[in-house]
């Protein structure tokens, strides 16, 4: 028998951290927020995603770039706490169009249930 741990917690957001690969001599910070929860259908047994929305990193070298895009199936601690990996690509830079790759987790939450 395979346990499947449900959402406990449909409606929240988690806090992420994460930091960029290097490109052209230097890699960025950031830190933002993910939207709500969204389901995968019940048949993938992944359970739930999160949209990252727009993060800014860390101003260095005179730039910035903007994180957007979705974290990975949540990664179970307990029966009630996850978090989730995210990777990606940043927009690219305006001044001479590079990206970065990056990665990070978002931070575990802990749902206390209402028993």
């Amino acid at each position: 028998m395979k346990l499947t741990i449900v959402n406990p917690w449909p409606f929240h957001n988690h806090l992420l951290i994460g930091t960029t690969e290097d490109a052209t001599g230097h890699r960025h910070s950031f830190s933002g927020v993910t939207g709500p929860a969204i389901e995968l259908p019940k048949c993938s047994e992944l359970g739930h995603v999160h949209e990252i929305y727009i993060t800014h990193c860390s101003f260095l070298c005179m730039h910035s770039h903007i994180i957007k895009g979705i974290t990975g199936p949540p990664l179970w601690v307990s029966e009630r706490e996850h978090y989730h990996r995210i990777t990606g690509f940043t927009l690219p830079c305006l001044a001479n169009g590079h990206c970065h790759d990056f990665s990070g987790v978002t931070k575990s939450v802990y749902s206390a249930g209402c028993d």
